[in-house]
């Protein structure tokens, strides 16, 4: 019988326990996408916490897919030498990094485009932003494919012990495999096997630079939560895709940009999220924020019911995040095997600490409220941490 705080292994990395910390950007890179020494002390604190395993927030594979300006960038050679040291840290520590890299596609802050459009597999407006995405030509797509590979390869190169491909929550990987995003009717979409066709062959650009003993993992929705969107019917063939052509873990996700509390559920700080935004803005994000509140309730373990039913005919590693708070129920789901790993975000941003308070006995849930301010500020531009004071 497994155990959360048991060595474990993804490929062939060895992993000290069962914990992952999720990815969530953190807005302390450079303009240039470059990390800074807030970025290092993040790090730092995280893996001194005792996470085995620890996902950078999403770091974009090229300018034309950043979605925010201070977000980390894989798109140059230059951030192998910074996050270098960064990475020594974090294994001085005893934990494992691996860098999350994406393309934004249609989701994007207005504020970082200047005169470029926003690429995506389809035209389909982003209700957020009220913006227009072009539709990508082959020539482009073929490119982000490559992209996709040079930051795996960058990755390798700093000393990062895996990548992990954002599949999940609406960015481009995403928005190919949605029917809602993906319209496309040649080579790239029009059924569910040619929309898979993208991350199928950035999964396979991305394994050719790294080689077959570099982990490779990454994060899917199992449901948009939109009409139209990905649901489990076309997203569980997708997992079982990506184990067959040799993925070595998954992460389960749900929701896109435009339903935000499907990935995040709690409260949704209206002050937050619409400071700064036109009238319309703030109108459509108040009436929508009001909606997702009575249909996203929070309860624990909110994506545990998808884990259940796709772990059974998944042969590789099923890490599971959502709404995990409370230590008996985060050693129930490893023992019972309804996943292989646990991944906590909102809680560590405010308790980095925490597995190593599990781990010595400690029996007390997650401070974490999941008020969700630390993402409306995020989304704001500052910086990742816990805006509420913690108590412990």
């Amino acid at each position: 019988m497994p155990e959360l705080f048991e060595p474990a292994r993804i490929g062939a990395m060895t992993l000290k326990n069962r914990i992952v910390k999720s990815a969530t950007i953190e807005n302390m890179a450079t303009m240039n996408g470059l990390p800074t020494d807030n970025t290092k002390r993040f790090y730092e604190r995280l893996a001194r916490g005792g996470a085995g395993l620890i996902m950078t927030g999403y770091a974009y594979v090229d300018k034309t897919g950043q979605s925010y300006p201070l977000q980390n960038g894989a798109h140059t050679d230059a951030m192998i030498e910074r996050w270098r040291p960064i990475v020594e840290r974090v294994h001085e520590s005893g934990a494992a990094i691996a860098l999350q890299i994406v393309h934004g596609g249609r989701q994007a802050k207005p504020t970082i485009l200047g005169r470029r459009a926003q690429l995506a597999p389809s035209a389909i407006p982003n209700l957020v932003y009220f913006t227009l995405p072009r539709a990508m030509t082959h020539q482009q797509i073929l490119q982000a494919i490559d992209d996709f590979a040079q930051a795996a390869r960058r990755a390798r190169e700093a000393g990062f012990d895996a990548v992990q491909l954002h599949a999940a929550h609406g960015y481009l990987i995403s928005g190919f495999l949605s029917p809602l995003t993906n319209r496309r009717r040649d080579e790239w979409g029009g059924d569910s096997t040619r929309r898979f066709r993208f991350l199928a062959e950035v999964y396979s650009a991305v394994r050719a630079q790294v080689g077959p003993d570099f982990p490779v993992l990454a994060k899917l929705n199992l449901r948009d939560f939109v009409p139209f969107g990905l649901s489990p019917r076309n997203s569980f063939p997708v997992a079982r895709r990506l184990a067959d052509l040799g993925l070595n873990a998954l992460e389960i996700s749900g929701g896109i940009l435009e339903i935000p509390l499907g990935m995040s559920r709690g409260d949704a700080p209206a002050e937050v999220f619409t400071r700064g935004r036109t009238a319309l803005g703030k109108m459509y994000l108040r009436a929508s924020l009001a909606g997702m509140r009575k249909v996203f309730r929070f309860r624990e373990n909110y994506f545990l019911d998808y884990a259940k039913r796709l772990k059974p005919t998944l042969d590789i590693p099923l890490i599971l995040v959502g709404g995990i708070r409370n230590p008996a129920s985060a050693r129930e789901i490893i023992r019972s095997g309804w996943a292989d790993f646990i991944s906590l975000a909102r809680p560590l941003i405010r308790e980095p600490g925490l597995p190593n308070a599990w781990r010595d006995g400690g029996t007390q849930p997650a401070q974490c409220t999941s008020c969700n301010r630390c993402l409306g500020e995020v989304e704001q531009g500052n910086i990742l941490k816990c805006y509420l004071k913690a108590t412990r």
